[in-house]
C-alpha cells in the first residue's frame, strides 16, 4: 500500500513532519493549536471518519492505555456515515414496518425506530461485511498509528491493541450471536434490575435484528438532573454489575445514552448494545477480583488478574503485577468524582498496561464498564463509593440463584433421593437400638434407678435425632417451593421453612 503523503497527527500538532517542507506546511495548517493534546487527538480521529472513528470509540474506555482526560474527550466521537442503509432498501422488511426514523449509528450497523402492526419497534440493519473494511483499511490503520510511537499515544500503536480493536469490531457485527442471546434473556428465571427488549421472530433475517421497542426515561437525562442523578446512577451502577456478576453478558458499548430508567423501576436499553459472554471458567475470579478492589486488597485483586492472564506461571506475574502497581505515579483528577473502587480499578489496569500480558477481550469490557461508570458520576453527587453499595443487591441475587440452582429439579431430585435414603437409614438404626435398649431393659429389670434415667435419656436423644431429619427434609422442600414460586404460595413456604429451621434449632438442642 502505498504511504499517505502526511500523518493525520501532523496537521493536528500531534507528531512532527517527516520533511522540512512538510514541517513548514504542518505548521501553518495545524487545527487548533491552542487546545490541550487530548482534544487534538480525539479531533484527528473523528475528523479522519471510518476505522479512526471506530477506534476512538473502542479507546474510551481503556484506562490501561490512556489517561482520565483521553478517556473522557474519546467518549464523546461520534460515527458519521456518508452513505446508510435505510430499512425501505432491504426487501424482507420494506413493506412490513412503517414510520421508520434513524435513532443511532453503532460501529457495524444502524438502528431505526419504527412501526410493526401498530406495535413500536427497533429495527436494526447491520453493515455488510463487517461495516465494509478491509485489511487494507487496517493496514492503513496500522500505518497512521505508528507515527504515534514516540508521543504520549505510543501505548494504543501495539499490535495487541489493533488485534484487541478487531475482536471488538467482531463482536459489534455479528448479528446471530446477539439474536441467540436476546433469544436466551427473554425468560430469565430469577428477578432482575436490568430488563432485555423481545424479538419480533416473523421479522428477522440475516441482516436484521428487530426487537420490541422500550419505553422509560433517558438514563443520560436523569444523570443531568441534580435531584434524580444519585439514584439514577445506583440504578445504573447496579443493572452493569448485575449484567456482569449474574446475568455473565458484557455491553460493549457502555453508553449512558443507550439505557433507559423503566416505570417499574428496571432499567432497559433505548437500543440493544453488542453483548460479550463473560466464560464460565472466569466468573469467580471476576467477582473476587472486584469485591478485593473494593475492599482495597490489591494482593488479592492481583492474584485474580494474574489467574486470568497468566495461564502457567500467575505466582510471578502477580510479583510483577504488584511491582507495576507500586510504580505508578498517581494520575491528577481535577473535578472528578469516581468512585474509590473505580480508581483502585484504573490503577490495577494501568498497571496491568505496563505488561506484555494480553488480557481476554471480556475483562477489556468489564473494566471499560466501570470506568465509563465512574466517569459518568456527576460533580454534585454525594461522597459515596458506588461500586460497592451497587455489590450488595447483586450478591444478594447472586446467592439466591445459586441457592435455586442448588435445589432445581435435577439436583433437587438427587438431594432428595440421598435425604430419603439417609432417613430410612436413620429410622432403621434408630429402631436397632430401641430394640437394644429394650432387651436391655427387660434383662436388667433390677437395674437402679439412676440407669433408667440414662435409658429414658438415650430414647429422647434418639426421638430428636429423628425428628431433626424430618424438619430437614420439610426444610429443604420448603426452601424450594419458595425459591420456584410466587405470591401467596411463596409467602406460605417461606413461612413453612422458617418454622422448620426454628424445630430443627430446638430438636438439634435437644440431641445433646
Amino acid at each position: 500500500m502505498p504511504a499517505p503523503v502526511q500523518s493525520i497527527w501532523t496537521k493536528h500538532g500531534l507528531t512532527p513532519a517527516a520533511s522540512a517542507a512538510f514541517r513548514k506546511s504542518a505548521a501553518s495548517q495545524v487545527r487548533a493549536p491552542s487546545l490541550p493534546r487530548p482534544n487534538r487527538f480525539r479531533l484527528a480521529l473523528e475528523e479522519s471518519g471510518g476505522l479512526f472513528t471506530l477506534f476512538g470509540q473502542f479507546l474510551s474506555g481503556r484506562a490501561d492505555l490512556l489517561p482520565g482526560p483521553y478517556l473522557t474527550l474519546l467518549r464523546t466521537v461520534l460515527i458519521q456515515r456518508e452513505e446508510m442503509i435505510s430499512p425501505s432498501s432491504l426487501p424482507e422488511i420494506r413493506d412490513r414496518i412503517v414510520q421508520a426514523e434513524w435513532v443511532r449509528s453503532t460501529p457495524c450497523s444502524e438502528i431505526y425506530a419504527a412501526t410493526f402492526q401498530d406495535r413500536p419497534i427497533m429495527a436494526e440493519i447491520f453493515l455488510p461485511e463487517a461495516g465494509g473494511y478491509t485489511n487494507s483499511d487496517f493496514r492503513g490503520l496500522a500505518w497512521q498509528l505508528s507515527h504515534l510511537k514516540n508521543s504520549p499515544e505510543a501505548s494504543v500503536a501495539t499490535p495487541a491493541v489493533l488485534e484487541q480493536f478487531r475482536e471488538w469490531l467482531a463482536f459489534q457485527a455479528d448479528a446471530d450471536r446477539k439474536r441467540t442471546m436476546l433469544r436466551h434473556l427473554e425468560e430469565i428465571p430469577f428477578p432482575c434490575l436490568s430488563r432485555f427488549p423481545r424479538l419480533l421472530s416473523e421479522l428477522q433475517s440475516a441482516r436484521c435484528l428487530i426487537y420490541e421497542r422500550m419505553e422509560g426515561a433517558p438514563l443520560a437525562d436523569a444523570l443531568a438532573e441534580p435531584e434524580g442523578a444519585g439514584r439514577a446512577l445506583d440504578r445504573w451502577a447496579e443493572s452493569l454489575l448485575e449484567q456482569s456478576l449474574l446475568l455473565s453478558l458484557l455491553d460493549a458499548d457502555a453508553q449512558p445514552s443507550n439505557y433507559l430508567l423503566l416505570p417499574d423501576g428496571g432499567v432497559g436499553f433505548r437500543t440493544l448494545p453488542a453483548l460479550v459472554p463473560v466464560p464460565v471458567e472466569w466468573h469467580n475470579e471476576l467477582l473476587q477480583y472486584l469485591t478485593a478492589a473494593i475492599a482495597g486488597n490489591s494482593h488479592r485483586a492481583m492474584q485474580m488478574l494474574a489467574r486470568i492472564c497468566a495461564g502457567a506461571n500467575p505466582y510471578a506475574v502477580e510479583q510483577m503485577l504488584l511491582e507495576k502497581l507500586s510504580a505508578l505515579q498517581p494520575e491528577l483528577r481535577i473535578q472528578s468524582m469516581a468512585p474509590d473502587s473505580v480508581v483502585a480499578l484504573e490503577n490495577y489496569w494501568r498497571a496491568l498496561g505496563r505488561t506484555s500480558l494480553k488480557p481476554p477481550l471480556f475483562l477489556h469490557l468489564f473494566q471499560r464498564n466501570l470506568s465509563v461508570l465512574g466517569q459518568s458520576v456527576p460533580p454534585e453527587t454525594p461522597q459515596a463509593d458506588l461500586i460497592s453499595e451497587s455489590l450488595w443487591p447483586v450478591l444478594g441475587r447472586l446467592l439466591q440463584f445459586r441457592l435455586g440452582d442448588a435445589l432445581s429439579a435435577e439436583k433437587g431430585q438427587e438431594w432428595l433421593a440421598s435425604l430419603g435414603l439417609l432417613f430410612l437409614t436413620g429410622v432403621r438404626q434408630a429402631g436397632i437400638v430401641l430394640e437394644q435398649v429394650r432387651d436391655n431393659d427387660l434383662a436388667l429389670e433390677i437395674e437402679s434407678e439412676p440407669e433408667d434415667g440414662r435409658s429414658a435419656k438415650r430414647n429422647r436423644r434418639v426421638a430428636a435425632v429423628i425428628h431433626s431429619g424430618i424438619g430437614l427434609v420439610l426444610f429443604l422442600f420448603s426452601l424450594r417451593m419458595a425459591l420456584q414460586s410466587s405470591g401467596s404460595l411463596q409467602l406460605a413456604a417461606t413461612a413453612a421453612a422458617g418454622v422448620c429451621a426454628v424445630a430443627i434449632f430446638i430438636l438439634v438442642a435437644r440431641i445433646e
